[in-house]
């Protein structure tokens, strides 16, 4: 049985003492990497807020002074060796699924693994915090909206007062510990393959960088959860490589789609259907596990998911964020990362 061993989970869990790492990274280095130039771990990166490109190194990027690290009863704690601990055993298993451009050959323990980092990634970021400590803000409003108010001294109160830095960290740190056992499972219930592209046509990496996209369920409200129906997740890996993680209800009707394009006539399929063999590979990446070539178009929107979702920062291999730029012009308040609203 795969074990999640990677974070320990525990009631009111007691992290790691402080640790030698001041600088502590929300995207892994060894992640960052692989969207390098292939020298020195250079990377370049885009800033939304100032719409200005640079060219760093992975160590310089997505990461805080002592971003991990937080205060119990006078008592300082950090989280960033246990996170190590996941990303040192993450690291091999993504390297695998490069090596062999296919999920087919993981075993169970490696898929824990994975499942485990995808469910701490999900959580360890900037834009989680910021989101969290936007929950005051919206609750106010919410007030606010239904021309109420909440009672002096009330535990109503205490929900609408903006936390402090220290006490947004130990609420986040909480969430991020119990993520493997809340969160991993969603991760591993889907169907997984691995979307490729090309070194000239690349894939960018977000500074939050697990993406969701559901294109079945087009409700206005709830539809982008890790358990919802017809969900879509994804993950880049590398500037040509992505793990993508489908409801299987999705891969389902994919996979009817191509049942039935096999059983047409060809000079039918030929003349109704677009791209009929690109469905057929879509279903048989999703069934073996295998590769699936992107069209610039799938490209396009993958990237542009990374652009909406990150908080900040942009990565890639090329100098070229037109699209996050276009993005931007169209949807000003992109800049910063997704907030919640009231509703």
């Amino acid at each position: 049985m795969p074990t999640w061993g990677l974070i320990s989970v525990r009631p009111n869990p007691r992290v790691d003492r402080m640790t030698e790492a001041k600088i502590q990274h929300y995207v892994p280095k060894f992640h960052l990497r692989n969207f390098g130039l292939g020298k020195k771990d250079q990377l370049w990166v885009y800033d939304k807020q100032t719409a200005r490109s640079f060219q760093t190194n992975a160590k310089n990027v997505a990461s805080e002074n002592r971003f991990y690290d937080f205060e119990i009863e006078g008592e300082t704690y950090s989280l960033e060796s246990s996170l190590s601990q996941i990303e040192s055993k993450t690291k091999p298993v993504i390297e695998r699924i490069l090596h062999e451009d296919s999920v087919s050959g993981l075993g169970a323990q490696e898929r824990a693994t994975l499942g485990s980092f995808l469910a701490s990634q999900f959580v360890r970021t900037k834009a989680f915090r910021m989101q969290w400590a936007d929950l005051p803000r919206i609750l106010r409003d919410k007030v606010a909206s239904m021309g109420s108010s909440v009672s002096p001294g009330s535990q109503a109160e205490a929900l609408i007062q903006d936390p402090s830095e220290n006490q947004i960290k130990v609420d986040t740190t909480r969430m991020l510990l119990d993520a493997p056992l809340n969160f991993g499972p969603r991760f591993l219930d889907k169907i997984w393959f691995v979307a490729k592209t090309t070194n000239s046509n690349p894939f960018i990496l977000g500074d939050n960088p697990v993406s969701l996209q559901n294109q079945v369920d087009m409700t206005l409200y709830g539809n982008l959860g890790l358990a919802v129906r017809g969900i879509e997740i994804y993950l880049p890996l590398s500037s040509t490589r992505a793990l993508a993680m489908w409801c299987p209800s999705l891969a389902h009707q994919v996979g009817e789609a191509a049942k039935t394009i096999n059983r047409l006539p060809p000079a039918i399929v030929s003349g109704q259907l677009k791209n009929p063999d690109g469905i057929i590979g879509l279903d048989s990446a999703p069934r073996n596990g295998s590769s699936f070539s992107y069209e610039p178009t799938h490209v396009m929107n993958f990237n542009s998911l990374q652009v909406a979702r990150s908080e900040r920062y942009l990565f890639s291999s090329k100098n070229d964020f037109s699209l996050a730029q276009k993005m931007i012009d169209d949807h000003p308040d992109i800049r910063s990362g997704q907030r919640l609203n009231a509703g």
